[in-house]
């Protein structure tokens, strides 16, 4: 078999005869599939067959992709000439064509097809607010992808970027649009029987119906992304809200990098005497792996395989033994681990610790966008991991959301975190955040959401890509990607138009620091009187409430705090503003100095505003200096036990504990030295004179 080539630091997938995998080849273009040794992920290496027209506008449609990402559609990572042919790449979008999957269909539910026209809007939405970079069979270049056991998502894979000689006018008309989407949705509603608002599992020929789809696809354009919504939400209500059971197996499109790997019998097989496979039940998110029992130690650990040199080389298997290594040290207790690297035969498998937490992106699925002083917690313990992974030197490609791990202390199947989803993060009773920095099969395939869409090529910046601008992506993830700051509160919309003001500075390649981001984003939290977080409460009718008023003034302390409550967060008072400073949203470049900056010169964060005691607050208040609290704890890593509780004890009890403790001690070292009063033997009596003579 011959060698993989390589272009640039791209290396072309082979299949197990020795052939390049070949995902297009037409008039225009030849694509292959490939491998970024740079950012360990499957791409798509695209060559056109012929230099374009216009030079210039191939550049300016690359460049325009490049910098302005979203999650439905592929990266557009690299771009450039070669030997005279023009060529880009883009991100692996891991499932079949949206015409081969309809191909393989006979019949749908009229729900499934519904679904499905509603996700194809969805990324033909987000691709038109960028340009006019559409096919004209969009069936061919968006590729189908199933994220969790009941739900689908349709990508763009392939972009028009080279203008043709003679295009259609009539793409752009508002007309051909609404026409073909009465089309479509009288279509779906006729074959529902005009019954309910949502479509029933009755059977749907798939030709006809790929047929109108195909049709309102390719009538769409850039300004016509209104009706593409009105007509997205119309058929977003044909969908039930909640599905019961799974899509079946025949009906679910197939992964494009699966058919080049082992198959999950032979990963059996490689780690049947390590490891025992508890069930080969997959996780859409990660489909590649199954769980099992390390029989020796009796761990819960995640098992897959680690893809052979001809597909990627051999950095992953060597990141993988980094971290393994790493698991045996205490200071890298934020990253999970990998306590097995086993290679058999041909095969290699990995086995990473099972992570007993809640992933970032269920909660983000659950509830589609966070508060902010939710998204200010995550940051805060985020950036604390990110220090552990900056130390580690890991040559990490990227990191999604399916990769950050809230850590509460219940079980993955325990009823407990499921209530958490739905549930405040600052009513946590605590949580620990950790990362998974070695590559999985389903971040390389491209699965999952990963911040770094909205972002050009990670870059380092003083030795780590973790910048400003990526965590300023994340928290444009949590406070709701498609929120627009007109649609949102003043408090959110200062928020937005900060993490928006530093992605900027990330694609102009000038990305702040986090501590820059974390400072910039407590002042506008102390701005808006965010800091106090909202109590957990066991016996609603018995807790305390507390009046804003009380957390303003100092002259008003919050009531006490029942004896019983554990965990539970201690408000504080946050540091009085300025009364000078205008009552109006704060601009992604403005600096409000706190009252505590103007009298000390020192700024104090929402972080340590929100986990220290009342009596450190009033400190902080003074000009004072910080004393132990908990907000320490970001150092490792953890968010929790917030505030701690004041000793009740009488002074007078200590000063005898403290008397009595030295008496003890000062005793002890008398006795070790030989100096002590009992070890003095008594003076011996001086000998009886006898007097008389001899």
């Amino acid at each position: 078999m011959s060698e993989p080539s390589l272009f640039r630091h791209y290396l072309i997938l082979q299949d197990a005869e020795g052939s390049n995998v070949e995902l297009v080849r037409s008039a225009e273009q030849v694509a292959v599939l490939a491998f970024d040794n740079e950012c360990l992920e499957f791409v798509h290496c695209h060559v056109l067959l012929e230099p374009p027209a216009n030079r210039v506008a191939f550049e300016e449609a690359c460049r325009t992709l490049q910098q302005h990402g979203h999650p439905l559609l592929a990266p557009l990572v690299d771009f450039g000439e070669d030997d005279g042919n023009p060529f880009y790449i883009t991100g692996n979008v891991d499932g079949e064509t949206l015409r081969g999957y309809l191909q393989r269909q006979s019949e749908l539910p009229l729900w499934l097809a519904a679904m499905l026209a509603t996700r194809a809007l969805d990324a033909a939405i987000a691709l038109s607010e960028r340009g006019d970079y559409l096919y004209d069979q969009p069936l061919d270049s968006f590729r189908l992808v199933q994220v969790s056991t009941n739900a689908l998502q349709v990508q763009v894979a392939d972009y028009r970027v080279v203008e043709k000689a003679a295009r259609s006018k009539t793409k752009t008309l508002k007309a051909n649009f609404e026409r073909q989407a009465k089309f479509l949705r009288t279509f779906l509603h006729e074959q529902g029987g005009g019954g309910g608002p949502t479509l029933p599992d009755t059977p749907l020929a798939v030709v006809d119906f790929t047929e109108i789809l195909g049709s309102t696809l390719s009538t769409g354009g850039p300004g016509l992304t209104t009706a593409m919504k009105e007509l997205r939400n119309a058929l977003q209500k044909m969908v039930p809200d909640h599905l019961a059971g799974e899509i079946p197996t025949a009906q679910k499109p197939r992964a494009l990098v699966a058919p080049l790997l082992a198959s999950y019998q032979e990963v059996a097989r490689g780690v049947v005497n390590l490891v025992r496979i508890q069930s080969q039940r997959l996780d859409m998110a990660n489909p590649y792996a199954m769980r099992g029992t390390m029989t020796r130690t009796g761990r819960s650990v995640s098992v897959e395989q680690v893809p052979p040199n001809r597909l990627c080389g051999k950095r992953v298997a060597e990141i993988h033994k980094q971290v393994q290594k790493l698991a045996k040290k205490r200071d890298y207790n934020a990253l999970v681990p990998v306590p097995l690297l086993h290679a058999a035969e041909s095969l290699t498998c990995m086995a990473e610790e099972l992570v007993e937490g809640v992933p970032l992106s269920d909660i983000l699925r659950e509830r589609s966008a966070l508060e902010i002083a939710e998204v200010y917690l995550v940051l805060a313990g985020l950036d604390a991991a990110l220090a552990q992974l900056d130390r580690a030197a890991l040559e990490t490609g990227k990191l999604r959301l399916e990769d950050i791990f809230l850590l509460t202390g219940f079980g993955r199947d325990d009823p407990r975190s499921n209530r958490l989803l739905g549930t405040k993060l600052n009513e946590w009773p605590s949580f620990t955040v950790m990362l998974r920095a070695h590559p999985t099969l389903a971040s390389m395939s491209g699965r999952g959401i990963n911040p770094s869409a909205v972002l050009p090529r990670l870059k380092a910046v003083k030795g780590t890509p973790w910048h400003g601008g990526w965590l300023a992506a994340v928290g444009r993830f949590l406070v709701g990607l498609d929120s627009a700051p007109a649609e949102a509160s003043r408090d959110r919309e200062s928020v937005i138009r900060l993490f928006d003001d530093e992605i900027a500075k990330a694609r102009d390649g000038a990305p702040a620091t986090r501590s820059d981001l974390l400072g910039r984003f407590a002042r506008v939290i102390q701005h808006y009187d965010l800091v106090a977080p909202s109590p957990i409460t066991t016996t609603p009718a018995a807790e305390p409430r507390i009046k804003p008023s009380q957390l303003i003034h100092k002259d008003k302390p919050p009531p006490p705090m029942p004896a019983d409550a554990v965990a539970k967060p201690a408000p504080s008072a946050p540091p009085n503003l300025p009364p000078s400073l205008p009552d109006l949203p704060i601009g992604a470049g403005t600096l409000i100095p706190a009252a505590s900056e103007a009298d000390s010169g020192e700024s104090i964060g929402f972080a340590e505003l929100l986990f220290q005691s009342p009596a450190e607050a009033d400190i902080a208040r003074r000009g004072g200096h910080w004393g132990q609290g908990a907000s320490n704890d970001f150092a490792s890593g953890q968010v929790g036990n917030w505030g701690l509780e004041e000793d009740p004890s009488p002074w007078w009890l200590k000063a005898a504990v403290f008397i009595g403790g030295s008496m003890v001690i000062g005793a002890i070292l008398a006795h070790q030295s030989g100096h002590a009063v009992w070890q003095k033997a008594a003076d011996p009596a001086p000998p009886a004179v006898i007097s008389g003579k001899p």
